[in-house]
C-alpha cells in the first residue's frame, strides 16, 4: 500500500508536467497560452542531486514501510514527523542558514506533539518516550527514514537553486 501513492502519483506528475511545459492550449474565449518545446540544459551536480534524491526518498520509504511492519503505527508514525527538524539541522550545519525564532518553535511544536502522543509513556519518567526507541527496532527505523526524508528536503532545495 505505500507504494501505491507514489506509483499513482506518476502518470499525473508526467501529465502535468508535459501539458505544462510542452503545449499550446487556445481557451474557449480565444485565449492562447503558447508553450515552447525546450529541453532544459541539465548539468553533472543537477543529476548527481536527482539520483542522490531518489535514492534517500526510496531509503526512506523502504525504511519506513519496514519500521511499520516490525513496531505498531501509533509509535512509528508519530516519529515519521520529525523530518523539519533534521532539515533545520542540515540546512543549519552545511548552507550556515540559522533558523529565525518562527522556524524553531515551530518544529519544537511538532517534536513536543509527537512526544505528547508517547505520553502514556512519559507517565514513567521524562525520558521513556525516548527509551522507547532503544526497546522497538521499527522506532529506531523510522528516525532514520525521518533523517533520510529531512535531508531529501535539502537535496530537493540544492537542486533549485
Amino acid at each position: 500500500m505505500a507504494w501505491i501513492i507514489n506509483a499513482a502519483s506518476l502518470p499525473i506528475v508526467a501529465s502535468g508536467t508535459l501539458l505544462l511545459t510542452q503545449c499550446s492550449t487556445t481557451l474557449s474565449g480565444g485565449i492562447r497560452f503558447p508553450c515552447a518545446l525546450q529541453i532544459p540544459h541539465v548539468d553533472g551536480i543537477f543529476l548527481a542531486a536527482l539520483l542522490a534524491s531518489v535514492a534517500l526518498n526510496w531509503a526512506a520509504t523502504l525504511l519506513s514501510t519496514i519500521a511499520l511492519g516490525r513496531a505498531d503505527a501509533s509509535l512509528v508514525s508519530p516519529i515519521l514527523t520529525f523530518n523539519p527538524a533534521f532539515t533545520l539541522l542540515v540546512a543549519w550545519f552545511t548552507l550556515a542558514e540559522v533558523p529565525g525564532l518562527h522556524q524553531t518553535l515551530g518544529v519544537a511544536l511538532v517534536l513536543f506533539g509527537a512526544y505528547l502522543l508517547e505520553v502514556e509513556e512519559a507517565r514513567t519518567g521524562l525520558l521513556a518516550p525516548v527509551r522507547v526507541l532503544l526497546h522497538y527496532p521499527g522506532a529506531g527505523l523510522s528516525v532514520i527514514a525521518s533523517a533520510l526524508w529531512g535531508t531529501t528536503i535539502y537535496t530537493q532545495k540544492a537542486q533549485a537553486d
